[in-house]
């Protein structure tokens, strides 16, 4: 099996972590034990808050992200990372530790919807003032041009999304 750097990237609230923890769980069931799943908030949090959201701080997260990525890589450690990466800068930074690893999953889904999911209340936060440089709110979120898979989350279930990406994995050689 090869090894894979899987980059889930879309708004807040489209689905990209409920995505990535099913995508986890169906790959270790099929046995493969070699990854790590790292989530953009949990990562943040275990930083401790040192990085701020204004697109500089974001940037320096991003690149602490990316050394941990190129080691586990290095390793031969599979990733799925599950992060908004609202700027091409941020995701070619990612492709760039990752060589041809690089997987892109642009997980799609309207701002409307995501408003009305925010299960994190970060919309609800940025609307009273709370909370600043939200991607696809209060600040820029570039969707993406070029991505290896596009999972609309409007449309699709967690399972089938998850069916588009084992397929994927599957007919690349990625997974047996």
């Amino acid at each position: 099996m090869k090894i894979f750097m899987m980059y889930l990237i879309g708004m807040s609230g489209s689905g990209k972590t409920t995505i990535a923890r099913e995508l986890e769980k169906r790959l270790r069931n099929r046995g493969v034990q070699s990854l790590q799943y790292i989530d953009g908030d949990e990562i943040r949090q275990e930083l401790g808050g040192m990085f701020g959201y204004t697109p500089e701080e974001r940037m320096k997260n991003n690149k602490v992200v990316c050394v941990v990525i190129k080691y586990l890589l290095k390793n031969n450690i599979s990733v799925i990372l599950s992060q908004v990466g609202a700027r091409q800068a941020m995701r070619d930074q990612v492709k760039e530790h990752a060589d041809d690893k690089y997987i892109e999953v642009y997980v799609k889904c309207s701002r409307e919807e995501c408003i009305k999911r925010d299960v994190k209340g970060y919309y609800k936060k940025a609307e009273k003032g709370e909370m600043d440089n939200l991607n696809g709110s209060t600040d820029l979120f570039d969707e993406p041009e070029k991505y290896d898979i596009i999972i609309d989350t409007q449309v699709l279930t967690v399972e089938q999304s998850v069916d588009i990406i084992m397929n994927y994995l599957e007919n690349n050689g990625y997974v047996i």
